[in-house]
This record gives C-alpha cells, sequence and structure tokens, in this order.
C-alpha cells in the first residue's frame, strides 16, 4: 500500500453513518485500504501534535507518524479490539518517539523561544489564562519538558497535554495506571524546578511569614 498517498488522499464516504474506527480497522485488516486510508485521515493531525510535543520537533513527528501508521498497518491482525484503536495507535506511536528520544544525544535539538508560562500547566492550580497568549505558553512548555526522561514526558505530554485518561495512557506506555500517575506527578516536580531556575519572575511569589508583618 502507498502509505504517503494515504495520508494525503481524500476518502469518498458512502450514504449513511461513518464507520467506527473498530469497523474500519476491522475491514482494513480484511485487506480494505480505503478502510486503512480512513483511519490515517481520522488520527493522523492529532497523533502528530502529540508526537511533535514529545520529540518538539514538528518536521521529525512526520516522519513517527508516517512509520507509526506503517506499522499499524502491518501489525493489523494484532489489534486487540477491546482498546480503542486511537490508543493501540498512540502506543506505537509513543514508543516509536521514545526510542528516538533515547537515540539522541543528550544534548536537545530544540530551538525556542523565550516566553510566559502558566504554572497551571505544571498542577498549580492556576486559572485558564488567556487564549491569547497560548502560543507563548507551548513555546514555554516545549523548551521545559527537553528536561523530562522519555518516559516522563510521554505520560505528561499524552495526560497532560493532549487529555487523555490514565487508562490510555497507560495502555499506550505499556505501564500501570499507578506508573503514569508517578510519571505525571514527578514531571510536574521537575517542571516547577525548571520554572523557578529559568523563568524566575513566573513563579508564584513566596508566602511571607506572618512574623515578616
Amino acid at each position: 500500500m502507498g502509505l504517503a498517498t494515504a495520508m494525503t488522499r481524500r476518502t469518498r464516504t458512502g450514504v449513511g453513518a461513518p464507520l467506527d474506527d473498530r469497523q474500519l480497522a476491522d475491514a482494513a485488516r480484511r485487506g480494505d485500504e480505503s478502510a486503512f486510508t480512513a483511519l490515517v485521515e481520522r488520527h493522523a493531525g492529532g497523533l502528530h501534535r502529540a508526537i511533535a510535543r514529545i520529540l518538539v520537533d514538528s518536521t521529525e513527528a512526520w516522519d513517527v507518524v508516517q512509520m507509526t501508521f506503517l506499522r499499524s498497518w502491518q501489525s493489523l491482525d494484532r489489534y486487540d479490539p477491546r482498546w480503542s484503536f486511537s490508543t493501540w495507535l498512540y502506543r506505537i506511536g509513543t514508543n516509536l518517539a521514545i526510542d528516538l528520544l533515547r537515540a539522541r544525544s543528550s544534548r536537545e535539538r530544540a530551538h525556542v523561544a523565550g516566553a510566559e508560562h502558566h504554572l497551571r500547566l505544571v498542577g498549580e492550580g492556576q486559572g485558564a489564562g488567556e487564549l491569547a497568549r497560548q502560543r507563548e505558553v507551548d513555546t514555554i512548555l516545549a523548551e521545559l519538558v527537553t528536561v523530562l526522561p522519555p518516559q516522563q514526558r510521554a505520560a505528561f505530554v499524552l495526560r497532560e497535554l493532549e487529555g487523555q485518561d490514565t487508562a490510555e495512557v497507560a495502555e499506550a506506555l505499556g505501564c500501570s495506571p499507578t506508573t503514569v500517575r508517578n510519571h505525571v506527578f514527578q514531571a510536574r516536580k521537575i517542571l516547577r524546578q525548571e520554572i523557578l531556575h529559568r523563568f524566575p519572575e513566573y513563579a508564584p511569589p513566596a508566602r511571607r511569614s506572618p512574623d515578616a508583618l
């Protein structure tokens, strides 16, 4: 199958309700390339966004996305429909991204600009912030997550940034929900320390002692 074509081609849909992921995966397993093309079109964007956040490299993320769909196409007979197709897909993609991170040199290839960062992104309970600043927030967060170990980074991105539930992240990473929660907790702790070190002007003000009043 021409995977690159599948990732860019539009699928013509017939009359009636669209097939869900499991139905499309079953059809693709039986050799229906158009069904797999529909799965690619449905999930490529979200998968790329998650992988790009893990790698902090949008171009490299597309390479991982294409490899993910190639691997999934070759392994459809191993897909367990008890889990959503997207969870299975994210597991393949996340593992590829983690392998790539581990193969990199210790110095990340990330080129980012300085900008404001809201501590709510690392669990300090701040408000929603201004939507107009979201691009700057994403830029700063992209810089900060490079300090996280690969498994922690993947757990933090999938759980906190992509909004997947803990069970889905556990399945994607091949670990227990408790491990996911621990990864996220440790990631938040590390990121708070990084904010204090690199962006102290955005850290919450220190609480004054009553004796100082």
